[in-house]
């Protein structure tokens, strides 16, 4: 594993904003979540297949999916400030390496917030109704094409 040079870098104000927009979320979630707790009933879906229910467990199972999202956007935030510990597809140089880490340190906050967007929308689906195949097109797709286009924008400004 080579050594990337440890350089300052600039903080875009969107990583501010997602962050703080992330808290708000997860925030939200949890108090939405602790205010219909008592109207849910004891046994809860936690698990789908084709569609059904084929898992249940108790309702308070429902705040694992905000332990998960505290845990993801905590780890996230911490490591988007160290965009030298990234694999990059190319060579990083102390002359490449502000603007790259910059653009770097904003992908893995904009990760972060789909991330804790993904969570929030799961607790939210637990207690409504299936989402089915949308939920997994969320899923998968939002994540994949911020990677694929943070790959494209990252290889041109090398």
């Amino acid at each position: 594993m080579s050594k990337q040079p440890i350089v300052p870098f600039s903080i875009s104000k969107w990583v501010h904003v997602l962050n703080n927009l992330s808290i708000i979320v997860i925030l939200s979630s949890i108090v939405f979540v602790i205010r219909i707790f008592p109207t849910l009933p004891d046994t809860i879906p936690i698990h789908y297949a084709q569609g059904e229910a084929d898992r249940w467990g108790s309702k308070a199972t429902i705040f694992l999916l905000h332990g998960f999202a505290l845990l993801v956007f905590v780890s996230l935030y911490f490591l988007s400030k160290k965009p030298h510990l990234f694999n990059y597809p190319f060579t990083i140089t102390e002359e490449n390496a502000p603007r790259i880490y910059s653009v770097a340190n904003l992908f893995m906050t904009i990760l972060n917030f789909e991330c804790v967007l993904i969570f929030t929308y799961l607790s939210i689906d637990f207690v409504g109704q299936y989402s089915g195949t949308w939920l997994l097109i969320t899923v998968f797709a939002f994540p994949l094409v911020t990677i694929f286009i943070f790959i494209l924008v990252l290889t041109r400004l090398k």
